[in-house]
């Protein structure tokens, strides 16, 4: 995909809400940052570690380097979290909470504002992104897996730069303007980042992008999913934010943690078994028209059985492991673009 696409209205409408995002985050928190730029600074590692831990993480997802052929929808969906999300969302939840707290007065809105809005409009706000840069990059962002990654990616950019926000605004809460306070507030978020936004993003883009793609599902199935993973996403931002127990709010957040870790891995248990659906599919296909032998690319379909076919070949003295671990990336690249141009969908 070529991420300049000046013909394409979307792109352009992409390109200047990122901007206006960008414009309107420096707006919102210069005046801020100039009065605990030190706390930024002292933040900035824990905004970093970040950064590299769950960019990892996403990356490490894709077992079968789907991601390869979607490096620049993928970039862009960081952008668009970095850019546009925060800037926009700061300004929404803002006057959001004001209109909550109007409606349903204070008490209520002491504990349900916060929630409340930002389920809504930081969910959407990144959804608009991924839709985006989904429509953009079809049909090339078409499985659940590419989902999974452009909502990740999308998701933890809104989450390095909101760190940032979070660390000008601990120093406000300190009366000697204490470093101290966001060195603490990164390294919770760092801690709770686990089931932050590119948790929440990810689940939300599997249904983004299979509405989006699927163009041989019926309107109402394309809906039904986008719906079911898109409410996912926002109703565990929601709990998330939801206001603790007020006897038990460590074991609250603990306990909210491991819920949310094990609805992720059931999906995503579901997602790789899509993706080794269509990785099957891809290598038959390849089998049966003489393009490539089925024994090499049959041992790719799992990190266990690439473990078991690199041992047997240095039983056999005929790679070392570095070359082997080449070759198997360069064959799951291979299958990863032949795939793409087969045409083949998983299964509906």
């Amino acid at each position: 995909m070529n991420w300049f696409q000046p013909k394409s209205a979307l792109f352009w409408t992409y390109c200047l809400i990122a901007f206006l995002g960008l414009a309107g985050l420096v707006l919102q928190l210069a005046p801020v940052a100039a009065l605990t730029w030190r706390n930024i600074l002292a933040g900035l590692p824990f905004t970093l570690a970040t950064l590299l831990v769950f960019g990892w993480l996403v990356l490490h997802l894709d077992r079968l380097r789907a991601r390869r052929r979607i490096r620049t929808p993928l970039v862009m969906g960081f952008l668009w979290g970095a850019l546009a999300g925060p800037g926009i969302a700061m300004f929404a939840n803002d006057h959001n909470m004001r209109i909550i707290q109007n409606l349903a007065g204070d008490a209520f809105a002491i504990d349900w504002q916060a929630p409340i809005s930002a389920a809504i409009v930081e969910e959407a706000v990144k959804g608009i992104g991924v839709f985006a840069v989904a429509w953009l990059a079809r049909p090339m962002v078409n499985r659940p897996i590419h989902g999974l990654l452009l909502g990740g990616c999308t998701g933890l950019g809104f989450q390095v730069v909101e760190n940032i926000t979070y660390s000008a605004n601990a120093g406000l809460l300190s009366a000697q303007d204490n470093p101290a306070t966001a060195i603490l507030v990164g390294i919770v978020r760092l801690l709770t980042g686990i089931t932050s936004h590119w948790m929440l993003t990810a689940l939300a883009g599997i249904g983004i992008v299979l509405a989006v793609a699927r163009s041989d599902w019926s309107a109402g199935r394309r809906a039904q999913v986008f719906v079911m993973f898109y409410l996912l996403g926002a109703a565990l931002h929601f709990g998330w934010d939801a206001p603790s127990p007020a006897n038990i709010p460590v074991g609250s957040i603990i306990a909210r943690t491991v819920l949310y870790i094990l609805i992720f891995a059931i999906v995503y248990t579901w997602v790789v078994h899509t993706e080794r659906q269509w990785f099957r599919a891809v290598v038959n296909w390849a089998v049966t028209r003489g393009i490539a032998p089925a024994g090499e690319l049959s041992t790719l379909i799992s990190q266990r059985s690439r473990r078991r076919a690199r041992q047997a070949d240095r039983l056999s003295g005929q790679h070392n492991r570095r070359q082997q671990i080449q070759r198997q990336r360069l064959l799951l690249d291979w299958v990863q673009e032949t795939g793409a141009g087969s045409g083949i969908r998983i299964p509906a």
